[in-house]
């Protein structure tokens, strides 16, 4: 029963299930199950979740492409109390979508059918989903964007943004830093910048007192000053 009701308390903070009565989310919580992911591990297998939903009850989830040649490339990251759809991704050219946990991470999964079960009798859950889709391409379309018309800097500045409103922790004296230690080729994954240009803005950030670094995570010393350059063009 106790582990019935985390599960209820968890499932009432995910974005999308806002609509549902408690009692609904007792049912939806007999009908889901927990996703084990240890920090670092990949928990999508299409075999057993494609067309399903993700919901991210803890921690923080990273979804990258995997490129033929064995590359890397993150594409978002989804922090708790959202969904991720579960579905078979694979690109023309070979690549394919993967979900990676960050950190310690609690994770339920719906089904198919129990997914499209809730959408018809709850539209407002349907709705709420779409309204996230859009969110989300609205999000895809902002990084396309500052990819053609922005140097590194801004990039980086605008992407250390985005990762503090998902992972974002303030500390004691008010100021804000970054959950996860990011290694300088995953943060030029995510502006579409190589790992000696993401060192150099990086350094520059430092060097203006906008950022530190400590113990491999950054710090945010102005956010103020952050928001500006990531709003310089080119």
């Amino acid at each position: 029963m106790a582990q019935e009701e985390r599960l209820v308390r968890l499932l009432s903070l995910v974005d999308v299930l806002e609509p549902l009565s408690e009692e609904e989310l007792g049912d939806l919580a007999r009908r889901c199950y927990e996703v084990p992911a240890g920090d670092g591990e990949d928990f999508y297998r299409p075999d057993k979740h494609d067309g399903g939903l993700f919901l991210v009850l803890e921690g923080s989830v990273r979804v990258y492409l995997t490129t033929p040649a064995g590359k890397e490339v993150a594409l978002t990251l989804l922090g708790s109390g959202t969904a991720l759809w579960a579905r078979r991704l694979q690109l023309v050219d070979g690549g394919a979508v993967h979900a990676r946990a960050v950190g310690p991470t609690a994770l339920a999964f719906m089904g198919r059918e129990d997914l499209e079960r809730l959408v018809l009798d709850r539209p407002e859950v349907g709705l709420r989903m779409m309204d996230l889709l859009a969110e989300r391409l609205a999000e895809s379309n902002e990084r396309m964007a500052e990819i053609a018309h922005k140097e590194v800097l801004p990039r980086l500045a605008g992407q250390i943004l985005r990762l503090l409103d998902g992972e974002g922790v303030v500390d004691r004296e008010g100021g804000q830093w970054l959950r996860t230690a990011y290694t300088h080729e995953e943060l030029g994954a995510m502006v579409g910048a190589n790992r000696v240009a993401v060192t150099r803005a990086l350094g520059r950030l430092q060097a203006e007192g906008v950022v530190e670094l400590r113990r491999r995570r950054i710090h945010v010393s102005d956010p103020e000053a952050l928001r500006r350059l990531a709003e310089q063009e080119s």
